[in-house]
């Protein structure tokens, strides 16, 4: 009986080794979102997409709500995603904090044409809003990526050669 308690004893260490193992490598593969600007009105807003213009930057603009579940998804799934993160250091980030629904709140979604939450909407370097490559909903990171690919607003990584 002692034996069938030591080897039990071992193979419960081996498989928690294993299981902290597997949780180290796929956390060493997550990565910090690159860091977004938090605006709250039209008028900062604004300064931001103007900044992004004048660096000839495409703007991400991330309307979320601290009590949004799927805006908290796209901060700790897809932003954080090793090939989002790299394409998102690109953009000029900004997230437009709609969280306390005041009635200057409504009146930037209303702006904005923002119906819900999340919304994202991207602008080209020249300033313009891309007309179709707004995002209402939650994206995974391989979606994210492909929908970057879809609209042209995916940075393309230079090879050395």
């Amino acid at each position: 009986m002692r034996q069938g308690r030591r080897f039990a004893l071992t193979a419960g260490l081996l498989i928690a080794a294993l299981g902290a193992g597997a949780l180290y490598i796929v956390r060493s593969q997550q990565v910090t979102a690159p860091a977004f600007i938090t605006v709250n009105s039209q008028a900062a807003l604004d300064a931001e997409l103007a900044s992004a213009a004048a660096n000839q930057q495409i703007a991400l603009v991330d309307y979320y709500a601290d009590w949004c579940i799927p805006c908290k998804q796209f901060a700790q799934k897809t932003f954080t995603d090793p090939a989002v993160a790299q394409q998102l250091s690109h953009m000029h980030r900004i997230k437009v904090n709609l969280s306390d629904n005041r009635p200057e709140d409504f009146a930037l979604m209303r702006s904005q044409d923002v119906a819900g939450l999340p919304t994202l909407d991207f602008w080209l370097a020249n300033g313009e809003r891309h007309a179709t490559a707004r995002i209402t909903g939650f994206l995974a990171p391989q979606a994210f990526m492909a929908h970057l690919r879809q609209h042209g607003l995916q940075h393309e990584v230079k090879s050395e050669h």
